[in-house]
């Protein structure tokens, strides 16, 4: 009986240690923008220059392969969630879905994805992203500035915008929104005629964006 006893204790035991080294499945994510229908790089480039966007740096705390979202009302506020990942090195991710919104408004081919890539005029568009915040079951922000060089010209253009956008529950509708603020600022990215800072609201999405 005895025998028994200390062999169920041993087999608990053991199921107990086991449970406790148990780990969340994790998931990945990525902020790749969804295919549409309507965009104009899809055939046939509409302008005689490619473009070349990079991005030059994203802020510290976010370059990592965790997600990191803050939660006012958890402790710490700030949380790295270890089992949802980025697909992707972030930076990559924020530097393909902004070349490909941008290029798909302007019409022009990233030069990224061409083999002739040093061939051929280039638009240089830098872009520094220095906020990247995901609010738990609130919002996501964006803030970024970067500089527009089209070809030929005397100078690049300095810009700077801001955008902010509702999200729901959860990790999924953070990256979610995270994607469209982005969407929102390749479209001022592309916006040739933001020569002055210029408020602007488009449904819930809140951004501001203006160039010197």
């Amino acid at each position: 009986m005895k025998r028994t006893n200390l062999g169920w204790a041993c087999l608990i035991g053991l199921a107990g240690l086991l449970a406790g080294c148990s780990v969340a499945p994790q998931r990945y994510y990525s902020l790749a923008a969804a295919p549409v229908a309507d965009h104009g790089a899809a055939g046939s480039p509409t302008v005689d220059y490619r473009l070349n966007l990079t991005v030059a740096r994203i802020p510290a705390e976010s370059e990592r392969p965790q997600l990191v979202v803050r939660d006012p009302a958890a402790d710490p506020a700030v949380q790295v969630l270890n089992d949802s990942l980025w697909a992707a090195p972030l930076a990559d991710q924020i530097r393909d879905a902004l070349a490909f919104g941008v290029g798909r408004r302007l019409g022009a081919e990233d030069v990224r994805r061409l083999p002739d890539a040093a061939s051929g005029p280039v638009r240089r568009i830098d872009v520094r992203i220095d906020r990247f915040d995901m609010v738990w079951g609130h919002f996501v922000a964006l803030e970024a500035n970067w500089t527009d060089r089209p070809p030929g010209a005397g100078h690049a253009r300095l810009c700077q915008a801001s955008v902010r956008q509702p999200a729901g529950v959860g990790v999924a509708a953070l990256v979610d929104a995270q994607r469209q603020a982005l969407e929102r600022l390749a479209a001022l990215i592309a916006d040739e005629t933001a020569a002055a800072s210029t408020d602007l609201q488009r449904g819930p999405t809140m951004s501001k964006s203006g160039c010197t």
